[in-house]
């Protein structure tokens, strides 16, 4: 996902176009090309201001440090599997005794039993290792364990 800045960039830019084109021949496309901007924008955004709060507690401190400490391991020691599975749009087939020996640990150390605590293992393998990209992870990933 975008950072909010960004968002806010591009629509700022949508709008400055659409501004631009007033009252000429070029109004018409541009109204079509920010709408699209717009609608992206504003559907980021709202998914930004409705994620749920981090959990600040220790353990959830604890959960985060665990989660990158994993997915960091993997682009270090697993750096030609992560080269092969992004190209291969699959980066769970192409690590996936890694990633499932990350996810059975997560799991029992902190999601077992269910205390609030996020999947932070996931959110880290789509933001570090797929580059806030899910669909890198291939069709096979199982998703979120909670």
């Amino acid at each position: 996902m975008a950072e909010t800045s960004e968002i806010l960039g591009d629509l700022d830019r949508a709008l400055a176009k659409l501004r631009a084109a007033q009252g000429t021949s070029a109004w018409r496309d541009a109204v079509v090309e920010s709408c699209a901007h717009f609608s992206r924008g504003i559907a980021c955004l709202l998914e930004t201001l409705s994620a749920p709060a981090p959990d600040l507690s220790e353990k959830g401190l604890r959960a985060q440090r665990y989660a990158r400490v994993k997915v960091a391991e993997m682009r270090l020691y697993a750096a030609d599997q992560v080269k092969a599975g992004k190209h291969a749009r699959d980066l769970y087939s192409a690590l996936r005794p890694q990633i499932d020996e990350a996810r059975a640990a997560f799991s029992g150390q902190f999601l077992t039993p269910p205390n609030g605590v996020p999947d932070y293992l996931h959110e880290e393998l789509v933001r570090a290792l797929a580059q806030n990209d899910e669909a890198l992870l291939g069709p096979n990933y199982p998703g979120p364990l909670a």
